[in-house]
């Protein structure tokens, strides 16, 4: 009798643990695809972070056209990181597959969608508007179909005479989100991030001495505060006389950190200049024009 109930029991024991054995292998299969579906999502972010949103002309324009290769169907990073994990890999560039197989769950349709977002406003005042272009912020979904296989949908129903009530496993594809559970189907959680910081990069970092290697930068400071018109010079002649020099005349220098923030001037009777850093506020003022121009009297 102890025999025959211990044969059942295990059994029945075995019924068990063969259900909760391949339910458990598929949902970690299920936990290792998923992962790489958020992965897909934050690669395009990070691709997004690296790449250039606008550049400046030597005319001191600034052009939009980087960022909209960022955004581009075919190089942009939407397609990138579309190609890399295609195969739910991410380690080389993706292969033709576009379904993987494991043991008992399969995974397809790898999506990634980076489009440009606009919910952050952060424009620049009237002044800089032209140059500091409000562009660059994107926001990025991915999502797949992950299903399980080899796995069948009921097992000792209790219709059929067994004990178990329900389905060991759905049998249409579940849709797996990037950031957070689908809602009525549909994955709507994003990754957004904000790219253009207005800064300078590459060639536009180098500096600008009297013999400026930097005509972006140069040219980008003379179009933010250069005078609008001749109105204001006009006016200061008719009260006051004429400048030693033309008001709108521009002069520009820069030394970085490279040379030490100072640059030697010839010919002015002092010999180095600070034009950058924590040491600017030492500068000696100097005569600021002739007969201090529009100035109280003795101004240095």
């Amino acid at each position: 009798m102890r025999r025959g109930q211990a044969t059942v029991e295990l059994a029945l024991g075995s019924l068990v643990f063969v259900a909760v054995l391949l339910v458990g292998i598929h949902l970690a299969e299920y936990a290792q695809l998923s992962l790489k579906v958020q992965e897909a999502e934050t690669f395009a972010i990070w691709d997004a972070s690296l790449r250039r949103v606008q550049s400046r002309g030597e005319n001191g324009s600034t052009d939009a056209r980087p960022f909209s290769r960022t955004m581009d169907d075919t190089t942009g990073v939407s397609a990138r990181a579309q190609r890399r994990y295609r195969d739910f890999d991410g380690v080389r560039n993706g292969n033709s597959t576009t379904v993987v197989t494991r043991a008992l769950t399969r995974g397809s349709r790898v999506s990634v969608d980076c489009r440009p977002d606009d919910g952050f406003n952060f424009a620049a005042t009237a002044t800089a508007d032209d140059l500091l272009l409000d562009v660059g912020g994107l926001s990025c979904r991915s999502e797949a179909q992950v299903r399980a296989i080899r796995i069948p949908e009921r097992f000792v129903q209790e219709s059929e005479g067994g004990f178990f009530k329900e389905s060991m496993i759905r049998a249409d594809p579940m849709k797996v989100c990037g950031m957070g559970l689908p809602v009525s189907g549909a994955c709507r959680g994003r990754l957004a991030l904000l790219t253009n910081d207005w800064g300078l990069a590459n060639d536009e970092t180098r500096e600008c001495k009297l013999d400026c290697a930097n005509s972006p930068y140069k040219a980008m400071v003379r179009t933010m505060y250069a005078p609008p018109s001749g109105a204001g010079p006009a006016l200061a002649a008719t009260f006051a006389g004429a400048a030693p020099i033309a008001p709108a005349d521009y002069f520009f220098s820069f030394s970085g950190e490279e040379s030490g923030m100072q640059q030697t001037v010839g010919g002015e009777g002092k010999g180095e200049f600070f034009t950058g850093g924590g040491g600017l506020g030492m500068v000696p003022k100097t005569n600021t024009g002739h007969d201090c121009f529009l100035g109280k009297g003795g101004c240095q």
